[in-house]
């Protein structure tokens, strides 16, 4: 008895201790994606819901940690990269604020790899899985993050794979009429998404420009400082504009969303340049591709007829 009671009192001890490591791990792993929440899972989520063909557009819970783990690995991948570049512009990020070293994290994000193609695999998406790491490759690996022109292309194929892949989380086969004409639609609507976020991907630029200028990196609000802030005012209204023609959208919800779109290119194009002030006008830029996301479901023409609504299967 004397031998078990000093057990039964560190038992609590060990599993408060355990729990609090546990804690620790999955908030460690929270804060590679905490900068990424807004800014891109809620947004591919919106859209891979909205554009998923009428079978698949329950698999919410699927497509978000679909999302969620290619995306912890590609910021696991960025950051301890660039752990000179986060110091000075979100020193609370892991690696900065020493919750984890840049050689684990390298071996974490190694680790991961295999497992987000399997689970790509898993979930019948390989080819847009396959995508985002490639394209990470080349964005972190190779350098193309170093200049504006390869840092926009490669942001708008990863704005692509992740909201193509969220479209097609666990689709299975489709009936054959109703797969060729969701796929036209969801044609269409990735076109549109990778031209859009290839022209105004430079949002998120303006709020890093002190860490960007410091590594040696080159983007679009360092090389044309004015104009890069007026192409924001002029952009954001243009293709709400576009987009609600294109979709068919009521002129109220046209009226709605351009509206938008002028404030958030005023907040960019107003800004007094401090990472504060550009930060809240990238989350409004964000809430904004939610809002250009959902224009296909609420549109009249025939191209918002994808996703949960009824898509004729005869013409």
């Amino acid at each position: 008895m004397a031998n078990i009671l000093p057990l039964l009192t560190e038992l609590p001890r060990s599993l408060c201790l355990s729990a609090k490591k546990c804690a620790q791990s999955i908030w460690t792993l929270y804060l590679f994606t905490r900068d990424d929440i807004n800014t891109l899972m809620i947004p591919a989520t919106v859209y891979g819901t909205m554009s998923a063909p009428t079978e698949a557009t329950h698999h919410i819970l699927p497509r978000i940690t679909w999302i969620w783990v290619n995306l912890l690995d590609i910021n696991i991948a960025n950051q301890s990269l660039d752990a000179d570049e986060d110091a000075m512009n979100k020193p609370w990020r892991p690696i900065p604020s020493k919750r984890i070293s840049q050689g684990t994290a390298r071996v974490l994000h190694w680790f991961l790899l295999p497992a987000c193609l399997v689970l790509s695999y898993a979930f019948q998406v390989p080819m847009a899985g396959l995508l985002l790491h490639v394209v990470n490759v080349c964005y972190h690996d190779l350098g193309f993050s170093s200049h504006w022109v390869t840092k926009s292309l490669c942001n708008a194929l990863a704005y692509a794979a992740f909201n193509g892949g969220a479209s097609k989380v666990l689709c299975g086969v489709l009936p054959l009429p109703d797969s060729i004409l969701v796929s036209k639609a969801s044609r269409d609507a990735q076109i549109l998404n990778f031209l859009l976020i290839l022209t105004t991907t430079h949002a998120q630029d303006f709020r890093d420009v002190i860490g960007d200028r410091a590594t040696g990196r080159l983007t679009i609000p360092m090389a044309y400082p004015h104009a890069s802030r007026l192409s924001m005012l002029v952009l954001l209204p243009a293709w709400s504009l576009f987009l609600s023609f294109f979709w068919g959208a009521h002129v109220l919800v046209s009226t709605m969303v351009c509206a938008f779109a002028t404030y958030v290119g005023l907040r960019f194009y107003r800004s007094g340049g401090t990472s504060v002030e550009d930060g809240i006008a990238y989350r409004d830029y964000n809430v904004w591709l939610c809002f250009v996301h959902v224009l296909p479901l609420v549109g009249d023409s025939k191209h918002a007829s994808w996703g949960v609504t009824f898509y004729p299967l005869h013409e």
